[in-house]
């Protein structure tokens, strides 16, 4: 066990540790008090009890003399298991008092005058002597006051005590037992920190497996989603990202693939009239002109794929910051009709712009919104053999939608998903183009805040719908 393991096994038993002597710490203050109230009270009546059967000798004897007081108070102290010591008033211990035998200095330490002025003259004062090896709680009273005001050492004082030590003892044993039972308690405590730090380690050791083995070729590997909630909460996340990891891997490889298919063809063949030029296959000055001619266009077109490619690049890393005005559509599909105008004219084909009088004005990078157009546009005129193309406008969900509706050759069900996927084109297409308009369009609308879709019908057309906010996203740029 180490590591995050280990700590974790620390601070269970830390913790275990902290709350049992916490837990030690406030019984014992709690019990220690109570257990000296006990005591006190017990050692005050006794005390009482022996006080007044003293004082009841005293008063009946005619003449008592210092033995006759010392073995009466010696009986009642046996017979009550107590220690009874006399003193004068300056705390002074009587002579005959055996149990007195290791008194520090003979002395109590307590005057008549202290006693009374802290008690008064019936009631006892609390107080600790030192008797033998051991500090005693002892009770102090005024047995018989001075017969002399004068002299108050004339006075006696009673201290009292139990004359069992294990009396005070009891405390002790307790504690004792007290800290086996921690010890044990402890012990249990640690065990059970061990499997519940194993029972939290085991899945997450199982999550750092997968990790570790996660990668190059190893890209299907998946976390078990198992164990405390946080822990199956981290695997479904690492589940999610190794999702995301494969998915862009297997992107990457396709369009790898697909740039170095799209390549291929205008490498072939602009290496083809090369090698011809270059060998004197081709010596007629008109097929030399027309061969550089088709180098030149595929050159150009070459250009405009890697051209495509970083644009598309930049828009998907959301390097591109958008420039922000005002949209007037009456303008945007001005542009349109005067770029594609002609070329519908050529081709047959009506187009018509539509925008509702309703559609509201919104704020957005207009050169990138002449982009998307522009593909769309040169997309469903591409695959629109005869019929006409219809852009409307209008207002929705507190933005603009926009519509480009072709009656061209439409697309299969099953392909529909794949519309904008880079380099994807329908099996039937025609004319140029390496199939990254409608991708880069989508990235364009989406770096909008914007979404985009399809709608299609095989032999009956396809239609375009552009969703963009009212309100711009906030990591766009206003222009000036």
């Amino acid at each position: 066990m180490n590591g995050y393991g280990l700590r974790l096994f620390l601070g269970f038993a830390g913790l275990v540790l902290v709350m049992l002597v916490v837990s030690a710490a406030v019984f014992f203050s709690l019990f220690g008090g109570y257990r000296d109230n006990i005591d006190r009270s017990e050692l005050r009546t006794a005390g009482n009890a022996l006080s007044v059967e003293i004082v009841r000798e005293l008063r009946r004897a005619e003449v008592l003399n210092r033995e006759q007081l010392v073995t009466i108070i010696r009986e009642q102290a046996e017979h009550a298991e107590l220690i009874v010591i006399l003193t004068d008033g300056a705390g002074r211990v009587l002579t005959g008092f055996e149990p007195a035998q290791g008194l520090k200095d003979d002395n109590v330490g307590l005057t008549y005058t202290a006693v009374v002025q802290k008690a008064g003259l019936t009631e006892w004062l609390d107080t600790k002597l030192y008797i033998g090896e051991d500090w005693r709680l002892t009770l102090v009273r005024v047995l018989v006051p001075p017969a002399n005001p004068g002299r108050p050492d004339g006075g006696i004082l009673m201290a009292v005590t139990f004359g069992d030590p294990h009396r005070f003892g009891s405390l002790d044993e307790l504690i004792r037992r007290l800290i086996v039972s921690g010890l044990a308690g402890l012990a249990a405590a640690v065990v059970i920190a061990m499997l519940l730090s194993r029972q939290l380690l085991r899945p997450l050791e199982a999550l750092t497996a997968v990790v570790r083995r996660f990668g190059p070729d190893r890209y299907d590997m998946r976390a078990a989603e198992t164990g405390p909630a946080q822990v199956r909460e981290l695997a479904a996340v690492f589940n999610a990202m190794a999702d995301r990891v494969a998915d862009n891997e297997r992107a990457m490889r396709g369009f790898i693939a697909d740039v170095s298919h799209e390549l291929r063809t205008p490498l072939t063949s602009i290496r083809g009239f090369v090698e011809a030029l270059r060998d004197g296959t081709v010596t007629d000055p008109q097929r030399q002109a027309s061969s550089l001619e088709v180098v030149h266009e595929e050159t150009r077109r070459m250009l405009r794929m890697i051209e495509q490619l970083l644009d598309l690049s930049r828009l998907e890393a959301g390097q591109y910051r958008l420039q922000l005005s005002r949209i007037e559509l009456d303008e945007l599909f001005g542009y349109g009709e005067a770029m594609f105008g002609g070329r519908a004219e050529e081709q047959g084909i009506a187009l018509r712009f539509e925008p509702a009088a309703d559609a509201p004005v919104i704020e957005a990078d207009y050169d990138r919104l002449v982009q998307v157009l522009s593909n769309l546009l040169d997309n469903a005129l591409r695959h629109t053999v005869s019929g006409s193309i219809t852009v409307s406008a209008r207002g929705l969900e507190e933005g603009l939608e926009i519509r480009v509706a072709d009656t061209g050759e439409g697309i299969a069900p099953d392909d529909l998903n794949r519309l904008f996927d880079r380099f994807w084109q329908p099996a039937s297409r025609t004319g140029p183009g390496a199939g990254l308009g409608l991708a880069i369009s989508r990235e364009i609308v989406r770096a909008h805040g914007g979404r985009v879709a399809a709608e299609s019908s095989l032999g009956v057309g396809t239609t375009i719908i552009v969703w963009l906010p009212s309100t711009p996203p906030s990591s766009a740029s206003r222009a000036e």
